[in-house]
């Protein structure tokens, strides 16, 4: 009797904690793309006199290079697409969430409008978060390309309710709109007839930290890509075709 009465505490328990589990997995942020304008133009300081007009640029990306070592985990589900059969340069409309497999918090960016973290005094060199989620084309297992689109959320600690904590076992849910193209104009007439058509398209997020310094002609831009895991959630099934078939 004293077995049964231990084995029934701990079949208790054990259901209870996966209760508790299931109950604090939950979405906590969601945002649709395609109902807003996001506000992401940013402002530059005025030209001083005589100044050249021409306006030059400069972006420097420093990616991760040791995502494996990395403890923050994201799993990107694509959950749905608007249709399922598509030609190169259409826009679809999207639907992927994110969540936190990892067994940490996790702060992400969660605004669309990157010119709300701009200073007041546009000369000044001001830092923001990024999500950059974007939709892969893929044929099969043999090739993939980041080409389907995609969409950046923004944010700053220092900005109110621009970012969210994810914690383990949260969800977002982000609709947006991509759009369809090739890498290269050989690419398709090299797959389709091998045997390997664009068949499912998958997403994936990145998230950087960016520092900006603008003046009146000119822009630099320095990106560091955080280091984290990336899971692949679902992805859907499409046919995709070129303008020419």
């Amino acid at each position: 009797m004293r077995t049964s009465w231990m084995y029934c505490v701990i079949l208790s328990v054990a259901a209870a904690s996966a209760l508790g589990a299931r109950c604090a997995a939950q979405e906590v942020g969601f945002v649709d793309l395609t109902k807003v304008t996001a506000h992401r133009g940013l402002r530059r300081p005025s030209p001083t006199r005589g100044a050249n007009e021409a306006r030059s640029g400069v972006q420097e990306v420093r990616p991760c290079f040791d995502s494996v070592n990395s403890e923050s985990e994201l799993r990107t589900t694509l959950v749905s697409l608007d249709r399922t059969h598509y030609q190169v340069g259409d826009e679809p409309t999207f639907e992927v969430t994110v969540e936190n497999v990892s067994s940490a918090p996790l702060r992400i960016p969660f605004s669309r409008h990157l010119a709300d973290l701009q200073p007041e005094n546009p000369a000044q060199k001001f830092a923001h978060s990024e999500l950059q989620l974007v939709l892969w084309i893929a044929a099969g297992t043999e090739w993939s390309a980041n080409t389907g689109g995609g969409v950046t959320l923004y944010g700053a600690e220092d900005h109110p309710n621009t970012m969210l904590t994810l914690s383990p076992g949260e969800w977002v849910r982000i609709i947006g709109k991509g759009k369809f193209i090739l890498p290269a104009e050989g690419v398709s007439a090299e797959l389709i007839p091998s045997g390997h058509p664009i068949d499912h398209v998958y997403a994936q997020v990145s998230l950087y930290r960016v520092e900006t310094l603008l003046t009146a002609t000119a822009a630099a831009t320095l990106s560091r890509e955080a280091c984290l895991r990336q899971t692949q959630g679902g992805s859907v099934p499409i046919a995709l075709a070129s303008p020419r078939q």
